[in-house]
């Protein structure tokens, strides 16, 4: 990614609301400088409008027919007292939910006047089952949108133009997809952050429906989510449903790069992935004496040792030890240079 490439995503993750097609186009630009996002854009809008006309299709079927009438065993909240699991939150309105969007005129129709099926949640006119399967339908079913057990070894996986492009991919960027396809025909929706798993929530979170995207779209309960939760070893608590915010999943995207890259030992992967991390409004001070590990190795001497020092400084009052470590370490990447 070059200087330019680099302030302009520095620049997007700092706006608001971010812009997360863009943003996770610019990381992949790190390892494929040849990526264009209009390309990107483009093939969002394709799949935005096969979309609506699904959404459109379903709304103009006759009530209790069609597939967005098939069954009443969804993911959708319906308030306090309903029979179905209901997600409480803050009371969020269509228009505050991270995630949602206006849309054009015509996409905002689409969505606004969709009727409301048995079994569907409703969202001020938007029937939310009904939005759910029509996602899941144009990118689970057509577009043929999943995950696989190898992406979690394919850093491919992690880069929205690949993910695009091979119709595969992690769940975080699967849910992305999903994501921003819902916010161009007005849908609102929003990622879930689940320990190891991350899904989405068509709708708000006092009222929604929650999708699998890497298994297809497929349409969860909330004891589906617990169940998910409770077999990765953790337990559930009603705060994992809560949204995640854009600097939540850039975050977790580039630490899933990190990781790979990590247990790979791909360093020049791994320092780039540290080095937008540090670009995001919040950040760990650690990643600073990552990076500075990761230069050091790379033969950035005084770079790395610059990093190890500012790490010490930000933490020698609470972490002493990792501050004299640092220091330590600093000290050694000078030295080498003699």
């Amino acid at each position: 990614m070059s200087a330019h490439s680099r302030r302009m995503f520095a620049t997007v993750v700092r706006r608001e609301p971010v812009d997360l097609a863009l943003a996770c186009h610019l990381i992949a630009a790190e390892a494929g400088p040849e990526t264009n996002p209009a390309e990107t854009t483009r093939a969002l809008d394709a799949l935005a409008t096969d979309t609506a006309a699904l959404l459109a299709a379903r709304r103009a079927a006759p009530r209790g027919r069609g597939a967005a009438g098939a069954g009443t065993d969804t993911g959708a909240a319906s308030g306090a007292g309903a029979a179905s699991e209901a997600v409480s939150g803050a009371g969020a309105t269509s228009g505050a939910v991270p995630g949602a969007a206006s849309g054009t005129p015509a996409e905002r129709g689409t969505a606004a006047d969709a009727g409301t099926d048995a079994g569907g949640g409703t969202l001020t006119g938007l029937d939310l089952r009904a939005a759910a399967e029509a996602l899941r339908e144009s990118l689970g079913e057509r577009a043929g949108f999943a995950g696989h057990e190898s992406d979690y070894d394919d850093v491919r996986a992690s880069l929205l133009p690949e993910v695009i492009s091979r119709r595969r991919g992690l769940p975080i960027l699967l849910s992305i997809v999903w994501i921003e396809v819902a916010r161009r025909i007005g849908v609102p929706a929003y990622a879930v952050g689940l320990p190891g798993h991350v899904i989405v929530a068509v709708g708000a979170p006092h009222e929604n429906v929650l999708v699998d995207p890497y298994a297809g779209g497929e349409i969860m309960t909330v004891h589906d989510a617990a169940a998910r939760v409770r077999a990765a070893g953790a337990a559930f608590t009603r705060a994992q449903l809560a949204p995640m915010t854009p600097d939540d999943l850039l975050t977790r995207v580039l630490s899933n790069i990190r990781v790979l890259a990590a247990r790979t030992d791909v360093p020049r992967t791994r320092l780039w992935a540290v080095e937008l991390s540090l670009l995001l409004p919040r950040h760990p001070a650690v990643l600073r004496r990552e990076r500075g590990e990761l230069r050091v190795r790379l033969g950035d001497f005084l770079g790395g040792a610059a990093d190890l020092t500012n790490f010490a400084d930000a933490v020698t009052t609470v972490e002493p030890a990792a501050a004299a470590a640092a220091r330590h370490a600093a000290a050694a990447a000078r030295a080498r240079l003699n």
